[in-house]
């Protein structure tokens, strides 16, 4: 992976990019540099006499043949991402960093220095600073990673890009099903981290097609560098895919690829794929290999970890299923970059729910630190993801299979979530959107029972909204939704269970609340 540093002039971009590269052990390519040389002149003498228009250009070719490389830490020039293409070339097999610092600061960096054309001419050159960093700012908010100079050593400032990117590795420990969580590593590592483990040479990689031509060949080649023989099949993407049908066709693949009890299955893609992907590992000769890489943010701090697999039946979601543990989950947060709008709310209903479950510090930060999430900041989505996940897994090591009722609590939500789905017929709202009208719903009957202040629900009402996801849904017939919880897998003895907020932080299941205080609350959430 290419890491490509960005930025306004004189926050560092030269100074700290040679000592990056030096420590990681990767090449260093100065765009500004290989253009002097080529041009045998200065970037100002370009400037003055060729026009900004003209260097642009040569800047945008220089950039495209050397965004193809891998390897290399590159600095660009400050202007270089007002071009799209640029963004595009560069984000192609790296991670962008943008550098900044105060206007004073890049003030006084750039005091003697006369090279900078931008900064020529008359006109007081701190306006002149502001107004370009205020012109630049949307461009440089593109960035994966913000890092901010001013107060920074050279030295300081790789270490915090250092740090940022540095993968995180996470353990779920269940005896002799225990599997690492790589979060951060890059998807064109994953044949390299794939050697550690005994996965057998033959490898089918499930996606669907909407993912597999973004990252497909990425994940493909990484395998096949290492030795892999590697196939790959193509899924309709959405829900419908999580069918019996469908699981059929995948046997009937596995077959016709001669697939062993030594091969491996790799899901790439999200929930859907995931979990038809884990069924198929589960049940194709008994039971082969299984490895995650979930590609959006819902799969990443749900599905991926825990072992859920299955597919659904016209009465109900997941009703088939299994526990099946993968290998090795790898999440690279850079995917997301992808990701629609739409699918980042829906994995935030998620992330939410690992919140109000177990970790009220975790909802605060949330709170006060959304925007970062939504723009795809690097450094908050690793954490927000970390987080998510080691509430988690302290719920499976606990409660692998659901047999103790703690592993229930991760349900939060979902008991009406899924009658919603359902009656739907999994196309009106996306699961994470269906989730967050059940949190409500389940944060509702726990304020009619006396255990969930009001307060906490108006918190998390307001996150919600926030968030733009649903409090409430339309179109729909409360009847059915009552109907369908009572096929939900969490009724026992034909007692409905409910997991309940007491708090945020702090949720209990619970198989005494009334019925006539389900169908109020369900009626009061379908308008």
């Amino acid at each position: 992976m290419n890491i490509i540093l960005t930025g306004f002039m004189a926050t560092g971009k030269s100074s700290i990019g040679k000592q990056l590269a030096n420590i990681l052990g990767k090449r260093y390519i100065d765009v500004d540099e290989i253009i002097e040389k080529r041009e045998g002149r200065s970037i100002s003498q370009i400037f003055a006499r060729e026009g900004e228009e003209y260097f642009r250009r040569v800047e945008s070719q220089v950039i495209k043949e050397f965004s193809g490389v891998d390897g290399y830490v590159i600095s660009t020039g400050g202007g270089a991402v007002l071009r799209k293409e640029n963004v595009q070339q560069l984000r192609k097999r790296g991670v962008l960093i943008c550098l900044k610092a105060k206007p004073e600061v890049i003030l006084e960096r750039t005091r003697d220095n006369m090279e900078r054309p931008l900064l020529q001419g008359a006109g007081d050159k701190r306006e002149k600073i502001k107004k370009l960093l205020k012109k630049r700012a949307p461009f440089y908010s593109q960035a994966d990673i913000m890092i901010d100079t001013s107060s920074l050593s050279v030295s300081e400032a790789v270490g915090k890009i250092v740090k940022i990117l540095a993968p995180e590795k996470l353990k779920v420990r269940l005896g002799e099903r225990s599997y690492p969580i790589f979060i951060g590593a890059s998807i064109d590592e994953i044949g390299e981290i794939a050697k550690d483990f005994k996965i057998g040479k033959k490898i089918l990689i499930i996606s669907d097609t909407n993912v597999f031509p973004l990252y497909g060949d990425r994940v493909k080649n990484s395998l096949e560098e290492e030795g892999y023989q590697v196939r790959w099949l193509q899924l309709p993407p959405g829900e419908k895919s999580k069918s019996l049908a469908r699981a059929r066709r995948i046997y009937n693949f596995c077959l016709e690829t001669e697939l062993d009890r030594t091969s491996s299955i790799l899901a790439l893609g999200g929930g859907v794929v995931g979990d038809v992907a884990g069924f198929v590992a589960a049940t194709f000769l008994r039971g082969i290999n299984f490895i995650m890489v979930p590609t959006t943010l819902l799969s990443q701090v749900d599905s991926s970890v825990g072992g859920k697999v299955g597919v659904n039946l016209p009465q109900g979601k997941n009703l088939v299923g299994a526990f099946y543990q993968p290998r090795f989950v790898l999440i690279d947060p850079l995917v997301l970059r992808t990701l629609s709008f739409r699918r980042m709310k829906e994995g935030m209903a998620e992330v939410v729910k690992c919140a109000i479950i177990k970790n009220g510090n975790f909802f605060s930060y949330l709170e006060g630190n959304l925007a970062g999430v939504m723009k795809k900041d690097l450094q908050t989505l690793k954490t927000v993801i970390a987080t998510s996940l080691r509430v988690k897994i302290q719920v499976v090591e606990e409660d692998e299979k659901e047999e103790k009722g703690v592993r229930q609590v991760l349900n939060f939500g979902h008991t009406i979530a899924h009658a919603i789905e359902a009656v739907s017929g999994f196309a009106r709202y996306t699961h994470g959107e269906a989730v967050a009208i059940g949190m409500i719903g389940a944060a509702r009957i726990g304020e009619e029972m006396g255990i969930f202040p009001s307060t906490h629900l108006e918190r998390l009402m307001k996150l919600l909204r926030r968030i733009r996801l649903p409090t409430g849904a339309t179109g729909l017939d409360s009847a059915k939704i009552l109907q369908a919880l009572k096929v939900d897998k969490k009724i026992r003895e034909g007692r409905l269970f409910f997991v309940v907020p007491q708090k945020i932080g702090r949720v209990h299941l619970r198989d005494d609340v009334p019925y006539a205080l389900v169908e109020k609350v369900v009626k009061e959430l379908v308008r």
